[in-house]
């Protein structure tokens, strides 16, 4: 007799090899009922699979672990899969440190600029994302600032407040001019 390997799965089902008992035709489920000794005559494959596995249970020579069986290959298989868990993990620790050291690079986008005459593919960089909103600039601190630096001469900075309170520009652009002329002097 011939040894077929029959198993009972978590769901109760009897298998035959890999597939499902009741999946198979009745001829293929016979042949492997006659090997266990079971009659197979006027029964349904429900039945042949039903007997079968009754036998299977109360042998269990089909339910032994293969590790009992094949001692070896089951040491060598846990020593393989420890090395993979290990190399997994190597991996992991390697991509979070270099997640950690370094900095991501902008990337410039691409964008088609059509024209009457032909399609041209222009790189343009966008523009860095400010981390805080900048917050809006009041008459009086731009006031403040420009009568505390020290590179203005007393007109300049006469005529750089004078601007803020005619409002002939924003209060952030008289600063930033004043910060200009400071800085040339």
């Amino acid at each position: 007799m011939t040894p077929v390997l029959v198993s009972v799965d978590k769901a109760g089902d009897l298998k035959i090899g890999r597939k499902k008992c009741r999946l198979y035709k009745k001829d293929e489920v016979v042949k492997v009922a006659k090997k266990y000794g079971i009659s197979t005559e006027k029964k349904t494959v429900g039945e042949l699979c039903g007997a079968i596995k009754a036998r299977a249970k109360n042998s269990n020579t089909n339910n032994v672990p293969l590790a009992k069986l094949y001692p070896d290959a089951a040491r060598k298989r846990a020593a393989a899969k420890k090395r993979a868990e290990k190399k997994a993990l190597d991996r992991k620790v390697a991509a979070n440190f270099m997640k950690t050291m370094t900095t991501r690079v902008v990337t410039p986008i691409r964008e088609r600029v059509v024209t009457p005459a032909r399609r041209v593919v222009v790189a343009v960089m966008p523009m860095p994302k400010p981390s805080k909103k900048a917050q809006p600039l009041t008459k009086q601190e731009a006031t403040k600032r420009i009568k505390a630096m020290k590179g203005l001469t007393a007109n300049n900075k006469f005529l750089l407040v004078n601007r803020l309170r005619l409002n002939q520009h924003s209060p952030r652009r008289v600063v930033q001019i004043a910060r200009e002329m400071a800085r040339l002097r």
